[in-house]
């Protein structure tokens, strides 16, 4: 039996203590109208430590009262994720909670690269959590950042006892990381006015966005001003993806094609990215993408001319 539909799929990251449990029933109870099913991913031999699903082995999975699908994955994602969809043709979004301390790339990945998951989901965005209380004293500060860095939405926890002075103070240091994203606070774990379903559409109102370092994060802008060759665009950046997969951890980019009548969206994690066609007009010759990563060794300006090439 094959889907109609493909299934969104939202990533839920966060450091260790940011909320995302509270953040995640938040959702359930306020979207009870949809099916979900929840993923506890985990790669590594530790065992989640999961307030939100309790006594589940890895790779079982199992119906909830509540009509909810949970899973906790460790081994074979690709698989179990493709099952999940097979077994279950009334689940309607998929949720995938990372542990507090993981690399969210790997778990995204496979969403852009894997062609069967390709035909099965549709990314829907990646919604990072962060502790105003404890974000500057978190042990793991790099982790921290590429998961900010990495998100579509950032929603800033445990500001109940900040002015506003202070929450607009952690605001600015945030969107440091991650100037794409769309920015959330919540209130003892409710974000009101959160559209789960609206995530990737928001996160596309950025066009100038000025060029921006921290510590070992660079936001870059490129602007290219003629029509891009499709084929050759996409072989050059799949070229400098497998070279810089593990310092390049965000992109997105609104371009404009040769013989292509509408924008394309570009969206990438780490060493992949996808390519779709959009609803609007390629009203003008120029493209936008902006690149967040640890882009000290990126040659950005190879990159610009090779991009503008003309296959031969």
């Amino acid at each position: 039996m094959h889907r109609q539909n493909k299934i969104p799929v939202t990533i839920i990251t966060g450091f260790l203590g940011a909320g995302k449990t509270t953040f995640i029933n938040d959702l359930l109870r306020n979207n009870q109208q949809t099916r979900f099913a929840l993923v506890e991913n985990e790669f590594g031999d530790v065992a989640i430590d999961s307030k939100l699903i309790k006594g589940v082995e890895a790779s079982q999975m199992f119906e909830l009262k509540n009509g909810c699908i949970c899973c906790t994955i460790s081994d074979e994602y690709e698989q179990a994720l493709a099952e999940l969809a097979e077994k279950f043709q009334d689940v309607e979004h998929l949720l995938i909670e990372t542990s507090g301390v993981a690399d969210p790339a790997p778990v995204i990945r496979p969403f852009f690269s894997d062609e069967k998951l390709r035909k099965l989901y549709r990314f829907n965005g990646t919604v990072c959590l962060a502790d105003a209380k404890y974000f500057h004293r978190y042990p793991a500060k790099k982790m921290a950042n590429k998961q900010l860095a990495i998100a579509d939405t950032v929603i800033i926890t445990k500001t109940e006892d900040f002015s506003q002075e202070q929450k607009g103070q952690f605001l600015n240091a945030v969107k440091q990381f991650n100037p794409l994203a769309c920015f959330f606070s919540s209130d003892f774990g409710h974000v009101y006015d959160f559209d789960l379903s609206n995530i990737q559409h928001t996160t596309l109102r950025y066009i100038a966005i000025n060029n921006e370092s921290h510590e070992n994060l660079q936001v870059k802008t490129i602007r290219f001003e003629k029509l891009l060759n499709k084929l050759e665009f996409a072989d050059t950046l799949t070229y400098n993806l497998d070279l810089y997969k593990n310092e390049v951890y965000r992109m997105k980019g609104l371009l404009c094609f040769e013989n292509e009548p509408y924008q394309y969206v570009l969206q990438g994690v780490g060493g992949s990215f996808e390519l779709a066609e959009s609803d609007e007009l390629a009203n003008s010759v120029v493209s936008e993408m902006v690149i967040i990563g640890n882009l000290k060794t990126f040659d950005l300006n190879n990159f610009i001319l090779k991009s503008q090439s003309t296959p031969e």
